[in-house]
């Protein structure tokens, strides 16, 4: 077997409006509603379906759990724009821009909290 990428994957979060409204406004996916009115984030070719905790779809994670997701974002802005954004949000950062390894080698990330404190890392790679 060879994987050829990743299609989507499931947050679990305790307040589905919040966790669109942030998505959106702040990092700019776009909602969408699906199936039996599920909703999903997407952006690029990829999505991220939403659980509300305690109703979750099956089959579903062993432990769902908000907040247990650490995420890395490549974003197409400079970080200082992306900051720049994230301040008009009010949106904290948790470490300032520094070098980390992405799946295709050297990146520069800054990392926020969305608001089910899972870890979301924004991400850009050198001459982009």
């Amino acid at each position: 077997m060879q994987i050829k990428r990743l299609d989507h994957l499931v947050l679990t979060v305790k307040d589905i409006q919040a966790s669109c409204d942030f998505y959106a406004d702040v990092l700019g996916m776009q909602v969408s509603t699906f199936a039996d009115n599920r909703t999903a984030l997407h952006f690029g070719q990829m999505k991220i379906n939403l659980h509300q905790q305690g109703h979750e779809f099956e089959p579903k994670a062993k432990h769902p759990t908000p907040g247990s997701a650490d995420l890395c974002f490549i974003v197409e802005q400079t970080l200082d724009e992306v900051m720049a954004v994230l301040h008009q949000h009010n949106i904290p950062l948790e470490l300032e821009p520094t070098s980390r390894t992405g799946a295709c080698g050297k990146i520069t990330s800054i990392y926020i909290r969305d608001p089910d404190n899972n870890l979301i890392e924004l991400s850009n790679y050198p001459n982009q």
